[in-house]
């Protein structure tokens, strides 16, 4: 058998070549020119570079290899198997396309990128098309084209300009969206998607601000906002603070603080707030609770709505129970199967199968099957009962009770209480 052809080209050379039909290696700071218009050169077997190269042309190789300096090829770059840059950079003129790409320090390609695997150490800045398999950047990743992968890993920065179609996104900084397809996105510092945005699942530790669309699950540390509708999600669980642009439908919301919707808010589940809930529209869950402020146009539950401060919805509170804490409020018709008004707080009209005022709480009118009136209490209004009412001392009543026949009699009925 002969021995292998090469091509050897010395350190500072410049050489010009069109053709190497066995392997190439190229000496220190030296300069390939290519053949042709445009210029390019064809290597039948591997390419190597001691470093700090540069190719005028495109290039294409079974493999692309080089050691301890820089790599630059002016036009395409195409390797049947894989580019190794080891402490160095690669940047390319033109597209990139290999199996694997694995470069030390920064990739950066001016044309398409496809690839099966690319690994860099420290950034990659790609203008044109991305195409990969798995994606894996120790430093920041910047794309200004469409970008597709299966896995993306990146350690700091995240920046895609264009649409994205991504299964499982982990980043562990901050992540810019154009808009897209994140199906699993994990992120530990911030995500900002500029156009709308499908997702199964969003876990970020700092604070989301998306620009509508549709998806799953999203679990925050901080702040979520959305600045458009989101058509359908599943559940949003967050520790700070949540501002939603309605109207929305969802399953579930669970946020620490407080709860900030521009329209209405339609879940199958429940809601639970620890602190305030603000809505410009209607609201409807499964279960509602919040531990201080809840105000909505309109407040409907199948199961309850248990606020421990102010409930306030104008066009009236349905549930089979309402529960308002001590020295809450209640602004706003309440029907419902069952209400308790918290010691020393407030209510306005109500009807009920069952209604409790704890001591020294205040309403206007009571309409119920059965009626407790604890000590200190306060009616401004009527009290019309079906079966039942109780009237402990030192309540004061504005008019005197009334025992009617029937429920139909003072305007009671199964409280519709659906969500939806």
């Amino acid at each position: 058998m002969g021995e292998a052809r090469k091509v050897v080209v010395p350190d500072g050379a410049t050489v010009r070549l069109g053709h190497v039909e066995g392997d190439l290696l190229v000496g220190w700071d030296a300069t390939i020119e290519g053949e042709g218009s445009p210029p390019r050169v064809i290597v039948d077997g591997v390419a190597r570079f001691k470093g700090d190269c540069t190719v005028i042309g495109s290039l294409e190789a079974k493999s692309v290899e080089c050691r301890g300096g820089d790599l630059e090829v002016e036009g395409d770059l195409k390797a049947r198997t894989r580019v190794r840059v080891r402490d160095g950079s690669l940047k390319v003129g033109g597209s990139l396309e290999a199996r694997e790409v694995k470069v030390d320090d920064t990739l950066a390609v001016r044309g398409a990128v496809k690839a099966g695997e690319v690994s860099v150490g420290s950034k990659v800045d790609a203008l044109g098309d991305f195409e990969a398999r798995e994606v894996s950047v120790g430093g920041s990743l910047v794309s200004h084209g469409p970008f597709k992968a299966e896995k993306v890993s990146v350690g700091g920065l995240a920046k895609f300009n264009g649409r994205v179609d991504v299964e499982d996104l982990d980043v562990g900084g901050h992540v810019e969206l154009a808009g897209g397809r994140v199906e699993k996105s994990s992120v530990g510092g911030g995500l900002e998607a500029r156009g709308p945005l499908e997702f199964s699942s969003i876990d970020v530790g700092g604070s989301v601000v998306l620009a509508g669309g549709r998806g799953g699950d999203v679990s925050v540390g901080g702040v979520l906002v959305t600045k458009e509708p989101l058509s359908y999600f599943g559940s949003i669980d967050v520790g700070g603070k949540v501002e939603l642009k309605g109207p929305c439908k969802g399953r579930r919301v669970r946020v620490g603080g407080s709860l900030k919707v521009e329209g209405d808010l339609e879940l199958a589940s429940d809601l639970r707030v620890g602190g305030s809930a603000r809505l410009t529209g209607r609201l409807s869950a499964s279960s509602i609770k919040v531990g201080g402020v809840l105000r909505a146009e309109e407040v409907r539950a199948e199961e309850e709505v248990r606020v421990g401060g102010l409930l306030s919805a104008p066009k009236g509170i349905e549930a089979r129970y309402v529960e308002i804490g001590r020295r809450g409020r209640i602004e706003g018709p309440v029907r419902a199967e069952e209400v308790r008004i918290g010691p020393r707080a407030r209510a306005e009209d109500m009807w009920a199968d069952e209604i409790r005022l704890e001591a020294r709480s205040r309403a206007r009118n009571l309409y119920g099957r059965r009626i407790y009136i604890e000590r200190g209490c306060v009616v401004s209004g009527e009290v019309k009962y079906v079966d039942e009412l109780v009237v402990e001392e030192r309540v004061r009543l504005a008019k005197e009770p009334e025992k009617v026949e029937r429920p139909e009699d003072i305007g009671l009925g199964r409280p519709e209480g659906r969500a939806g």
